[in-house]
Formats: C-alpha cells, sequence, structure tokens
C-alpha cells in the first residue's frame, strides 16, 4: 500500500507568499518592482486573515468541542505553526526594508521618512497640509471605554491616542488615518531632495494642534483584520448573483481575526482595546509602526531605472480587403493573447456586432 505526504494546504500558501518577499529581496530586481513585491505580499498576509485564518480557528475550536480522542489537536497545531511562520516573515520584511530598500532610495535622490522624525523644513509644508487638507477627515472616538459606540473597519488604519488634561485622569482615544480619502504618500521637494512623508507622521506630528489643552503621553496605531469567509449555500434556486452580492456585503462586517498593533502600546491601554473592540477571539500581533504595507505599490517615486521598460501591447493585424473583423473570422480563427496583445481587437468585434 502506498501512502501520500502532503503539506499542510495553509503553510504552503505562506510558503508561497515568503516566495513573494524572496523576490523584494533580490538586488538585480528593479527597486519599485521590489516595492510591488513588499506590497504583494502585504495584501497577500491581509486576505489569509481574512479568509484561510477564521477557517483554522474554527476547526481547532469544532475540535475541542467534540472532544478529540488524539492528545494533540493538529489544528491548533497548525495554527501556532502558521503564526511562528508569519513572524518569521515579518521580521524579513523589516530587515530587507530598512537594510536594503531605504539605502537604495537614497541613493536615487529620494528620502522616505520612514521611522524618523521630520525636517523642519518639510514640517512646515506638513502642518500646511494637515489643516488643508487631512483635519477635515479626521474623526475622533472618545472616551474608549466599554460604553463607546465604535466598530473598526476591516484592515482600516487607526490610532490610539493616549492623553491627560491637568488633574484629570489619562483618556484613551482613537483617531482613524484618512487613506480612503487621501493618498498615503505626500511627496515634498526641497533642495533636490525629494522626501516622501506618510500620512501617518503627518498626522502624528500635528496631534498636539488637535489636543491644545492636553499632555499627550503616547500614540500608536493599529488595524483590525476581519474574517471575509463567503457563506453560500450548496443550492442554487432563486439569484445566485444578488446571494453573492448580500455575501459580499457582509464581508466587513465578519468577526475579528487579528488586532495588528504598534509595539511599545502600554499593556493597560492594549487590554482596553481587547475589551471595548471585542477582540477577545482575535489573534494579538505585535507588528510594526506602520501597517497596510500593501499601499507601498503607489509609493510617489519614477524612474528609468526604477522599474522594468514597458511593453506596449501588439495590435492584432486584419487584412486591409477585409473591412469587417467577422469576414476575417469567416475567413481565419484569431487567437487572442492579451495582455501582450491589445484589447481593443475584441473591443471591435462587439462594436461591430
Amino acid at each position: 500500500m502506498q501512502i501520500y505526504s502532503f503539506f499542510n494546504r495553509d503553510l504552503s500558501w505562506l510558503s508561497f507568499n515568503e516566495r513573494v518577499l524572496n523576490e523584494a529581496a533580490k538586488e538585480n530586481v528593479p527597486l519599485l518592482e521590489r516595492l510591488k513585491f513588499f506590497s504583494i505580499f502585504s495584501s497577500n498576509l491581509d486576505e489569509f486573515y481574512r479568509v484561510r485564518m477564521p477557517a483554522i480557528m474554527a476547526l481547532e475550536k469544532l475540535y475541542k468541542q467534540k472532544g478529540g480522542k488524539k492528545k494533540s489537536n493538529e489544528y491548533a497545531d497548525i495554527l501556532q505553526n502558521a503564526r511562528k511562520i508569519i513572524q518569521q516573515q515579518q521580521k524579513l520584511f523589516g530587515g530587507i526594508f530598512e537594510q536594503q530598500i531605504l539605502p537604495l532610495l537614497k541613493q536615487y535622490g529620494i528620502h522616505l521618512l520612514y521611522n524618523e522624525p521630520l525636517p523642519d523644513a518639510v514640517q512646515q509644508i506638513t502642518t500646511e497640509y494637515f489643516f488643508t487638507q487631512v483635519l477635515a477627515f479626521l474623526q475622533l472616538i472618545y472616551p474608549v471605554n466599554p460604553g463607546v459606540n465604535f466598530f473598526p473597519e476591516n484592515n482600516k488604519l487607526y490610532f490610539v491616542v493616549i492623553v491627560q488634561e491637568k488633574n484629570k485622569k489619562e483618556e484613551f482615544i482613537i483617531i482613524n488615518i484618512p487613506t480612503d480619502n487621501l493618498e498615503r504618500f505626500l511627496p515634498v521637494e526641497i533642495d533636490g531632495i525629494k522626501y516622501i512623508v506618510i500620512l501617518d507622521d503627518i498626522i502624528k506630528s500635528n496631534l498636539q494642534k488637535v489636543f491644545r489643552h492636553a499632555k499627550i503621553t503616547g500614540c500608536y496605531s493599529f488595524k483590525v483584520t476581519r474574517d471575509s469567509e463567503l457563506e453560500l449555500e450548496d443550492e442554487y434556486e432563486g439569484d445566485i448573483a444578488e446571494k453573492i452580492e448580500k455575501q459580499i456585503m457582509k464581508r466587513d462586517l465578519g468577526f475579528a481575526t487579528r488586532f495588528l498593533y504598534e509595539p511599545g502600546i502600554p499593556l493597560r491601554c492594549l487590554q482596553t482595546l481587547i475589551i471595548v473592540l471585542n477582540l477577545n477571539n482575535a489573534g494579538i500581533v505585535e507588528g510594526g509602526t506602520y501597517h497596510n504595507l500593501k499601499d507601498f505599490a503607489s509609493l510617489p517615486a519614477a524612474g528609468a531605472d526604477l522599474t522594468y521598460p514597458k511593453w506596449p501591447a501588439v495590435r492584432y493585424r486584419i487584412d486591409e480587403k477585409n473591412n469587417s473583423l467577422f469576414e476575417h473570422v469567416l475567413q481565419n480563427d484569431i487567437i487572442l493573447h492579451t495582455p501582450f496583445q491589445s484589447y481593443d481587437t475584441i473591443l471591435r468585434f462587439f462594436n461591430e456586432a
């Protein structure tokens, strides 16, 4: 009898995502293309927590409820291994980015202000930007206590700000980082140097102007990832498209699978957020200063040496004797390979029809 051994599907998926991350480490890959691989890795990891992590957690819980006879819970092992692998990958991500990517950006005259204070000249411009553009989109949720009516949206970015007024107890206040309304990165060029400022830092450096009469003792970013598995019944009565649409609308309202927070947050603040935001069953994960690094795909930088040369789509040539595409098809089949060949031929097909 032949015995087959298989890799676990979820651990194999994480292994694939590490291959994506390894592409970002290759020195022969153009710089902006490497940033795109960082973006893909980050986006894939978010999707893993949205779709696969809920399934693993549910199987582990079901195994416990049914009183598994085996001494070890295989789903608990998978969950533990997945978290360990993700932690190692995030460490690798940070190492490559800080030791290779940031110095290379500076070589090309691009100074991405990442985990460093804003220079005075940049601060003047970003303060003006804060008052004219950013402030209108900020929403303050306070005080953060068990009675607060707040539901953190899926994969949206937030700050928790710790403030204390004179002779009063400290308060925790949640502020959104409005990346839906504004670009994540602001380019600022001064004396031939192109600075790129992250929106998070623009808000953080101007918070004291919002809380004028209070002392800010801490500001930490966080985000919540939610279950987005589509639950469709195994039947096809009625309008299946309508059922899928309804399920998609629920994707951002699922239970929390991951609470990602910035290192250094005080334990009392972390515990308050977990209780108030109902995150007891979510994976509590310490991340970096910045989250949603999939936004690196839109970094405002350009240069011939920073990306692969573009390949223009090849147009399919039609015999000039045939004024109609349909007459051409009657004589010879057409096979198109998009995006290497232009999609215009398909548009012409429908337009002629």
